[in-house]
């Protein structure tokens, strides 16, 4: 084998081992920046504090490694009428030989219970697609049974998520299902079947924001994932915020994966944010971290009503 196969070999080799996710079945991706964007995370999310916004995305992981991940995000969402959200989010992700598209459609429904109590609804029908493409592969053993098939297997399907939101002031706590069904993968040879197969999702999501004066203030945001066939996962993270205009944050995610990241916000309404993701492992040193960065357009609107502020006073 030539120095170019090997490479290629070495490089597929590092890719399964560091994913075990999408070894044994495809799962829905979150990026980091859900922070400052928590629509990209759950419908319930969708039309709340805006009346209409955009928000690209786009994360580069692993950057020293070459065909490492690559995912790119839109939201756009809106508030067309009164307690009711209507929006979408388009995902594309490319790891190596593995590609992942989705399209889902989000509405939400906000409904008062009281002064500061809210119950927030969201449903989001998907169409996603999982396809891995074999026609550049080079491997030793080309009687590999995963190899027979032509080139590049694609498998489209139609899902469903929904998620349930409490908030109180600034308090969120959201339970959230971003595909409610386990679909089965098409591709028959049982020793691979589960490369295109996407199991059920399921997260937790807290997020809460503390004013220790009129502009200075924290958001500390916790998230958990249980994922079918894969390790549960857990972020914990805090950002320091003024004026709602500047922020400087960390995270940290089981597995010792640590972010950074901070943004602005021009005229309460341009967002630009930055996060940088790295890894405590041995593995740091070759892999250049992760890099995401976050461009975004909000409208607010005059009449759009925001909930108060919890104060340290408040306790």
């Amino acid at each position: 084998m030539n120095s170019r196969a090997m490479s290629k070999c070495r490089l597929l080799f590092l890719f399964l081992l560091v994913t075990p996710g999408i070894i044994i079945a495809q799962q829905y991706p979150v990026l980091d920046e859900y922070r400052i964007n928590p629509g990209i995370l759950a419908p319930s999310f969708t039309g709340k504090s805006s009346l209409f916004q955009v928000y690209l995305t786009q994360r580069n992981e692993w950057t020293g490694i070459p065909g490492a991940p690559v995912t790119g995000a839109v939201n756009i969402e809106g508030s067309p009428f009164e307690n009711m959200g209507l929006g979408t989010n388009i995902m594309l992700n490319k790891a190596g030989i593995v590609r992942y598209f989705s399209f889902s459609i989000n509405y939400a429904y906000h409904l008062q219970l009281a002064t500061y109590h809210f119950l927030h609804f969201g449903v989001s029908p998907c169409l996603y697609q999982n396809s891995i493409d074999l026609s550049n592969l080079v491997v030793a053993d080309q009687n590999d049974p995963v190899l027979n098939a032509s080139g590049k297997i694609t498998e489209t399907y139609i899902n469903f998520g929904a998620s349930l939101m409490y908030s109180y002031k600034t308090l969120n706590i959201c339970f959230a299902f971003p595909y409610l069904f386990n679909n089965r993968s098409l591709y028959q040879d049982p020793q691979y079947s589960n490369y295109l197969t996407m199991g059920t999702n399921f997260q937790l999501y807290l997020n809460y924001m503390l004013l220790f004066s009129k502009d200075w203030g924290l958001q500390f945001d916790v998230l958990y994932r249980n994922m079918q066939y894969t390790p549960w996962l857990i972020d914990a993270g805090v950002m320091i915020k003024y004026k709602e205009s500047y922020w400087l944050g960390l995270l940290y995610r089981k597995g010792n994966t640590f972010a950074v990241n901070a943004g602005f916000c021009v005229a309460n309404t341009f967002v630009l944010g930055y996060n940088y993701e790295f890894s405590g492992s041995a593995m740091m040193g070759k892999s250049g971290g992760t890099h995401e960065v976050t461009l975004g357009y909000s409208y607010q609107g005059k009449h759009k009503k925001k909930a108060l502020p919890l104060k340290v006073k408040d306790y």
